[in-house]
């Protein structure tokens, strides 16, 4: 039952529906149809893009191909004489069903064998997973905790070859990146803005190009629409601009709510790839625009938040321009926690 302990405190996620690929695995079919044929292996990973030193999800999920059940068993362990496990997700011991007893290939361009070194031989008898037909079954847990290496900034590509290579899962490839913030110095104070590379990596990545050639400098808020959105990075300071080579983006729409501190790509109206310099922060929470344009930040922190109500408040005129010009004087990009002096 210790299989069973070491299970729930990876947290399992595991559906058992016959007819839609669902739990259990392997063996079925007449005994010469090849394992392949009958089970597909299948590595998922929650995000490609990842932070330094954060949790490195990953789902390694088994499917039924076929109209028979299949009996799944680790080479090479003793098979357990309870029940076979039914509808208690994939043990780790069959994660670890590689050979000689791996889980995951690791390889860097540094480290073309991370992960061999990485084996968990089974102590006690292994469970038998049978797979219904059609059935799918999985476990998805942090894999740093087996394979720490993977919180350390990189390019790494996984692998998943369970029941002694009998099954591949083929590459899937992950970037490990060191996530940065930018600091928003402006004529009412100082903003802290979070980037969201897992969202919008290219905008975040246009984004940060034009920081660092100071393209933001002395720029103005030039819109603020109360209650809703105030508008900056134009280089005609007055809506019409964009970068100066020309520059425009896909979108990158996603899944960030729009409410107070949400900083977007601005758009033409009806062209969706016309993201180029121009962003928009908005006050207040504006579901309507939810996957309708590219978020790629938030304001973070009680005095950021605190500076953004500022801005916010100053009077406008019937085009909605503030009376009062309101500059960002500079943009810079920080480490996260950093103190930083604005940028020249």
């Amino acid at each position: 039952m210790k299989g069973a302990k070491i299970l729930f405190a990876l947290s399992c996620l595991v559906l058992i529906v016959p007819g839609m690929l669902t739990a259990d695995d392997v063996e079925s079919g007449t005994p010469e149809t090849p394992l392949a044929q009958r089970v597909r292996a299948v590595l998922r990973v929650d995000q490609k893009t990842i932070a330094a030193g954060g949790p490195v999800m990953v789902e390694f999920v088994l499917q039924n191909l076929t109209s028979e059940p299949v009996d799944l068993r680790v080479p090479g362990a003793l098979a357990s004489k309870e029940p076979t496990n039914n509808g208690m997700g994939l043990p780790l011991e069959h994660v670890f069903s590689g050979p000689r007893f791996r889980a995951l290939e690791v390889t860097s361009e540094l480290n073309p064998q991370l992960g061999d070194r990485v084996v968990r031989k089974p102590q006690y008898p292994v469970p038998t997973v049978k797979l219904a037909p059609y059935g799918t079954i999985g476990l998805r847990f942090d894999v740093t905790r087996f394979y720490p290496a993977l919180h350390q900034v990189g390019t790494y590509v996984l692998n998943w070859r369970p029941y002694g290579g009998e099954l591949e899962t083929g590459p899937v490839t992950i970037q490990v990146i060191s996530y940065k913030e930018a600091v928003i110095d402006t004529d009412m104070g100082r903003m802290r803005m979070q980037l969201l590379y897992d969202k919008a990596p290219r905008t975040v990545e246009n984004f940060i190009q034009l920081v660092d050639e100071r393209f933001y400098n002395n720029r103005l808020i030039h819109t603020i629409v109360p209650g809703s959105f105030l508008l900056t990075g134009c280089p005609n300071d007055n809506g019409t601009g964009k970068r100066k080579d020309g520059k425009t983006l896909e979108p990158e729409f996603n899944d960030t709510p729009f409410e107070v501190g949400t900083v977007a790509m601005a758009l033409i109206e009806g062209d969706p790839n016309s993201g180029s310099s121009q962003f928009f922060v908005s006050l207040a929470r504006l579901p309507s625009w939810d996957g309708h344009y590219t978020a790629f930040g938030r304001i973070v922190g009680p005095e950021s938040l605190a500076i953004l109500q500022r801005i916010s408040a100053t009077p406008v005129d019937e085009n909605q321009r503030p009376r009062q010009p309101i500059r960002i004087r500079s943009i810079t990009i920080v480490a996260p926690t950093s103190v930083v002096r604005a940028n020249p």
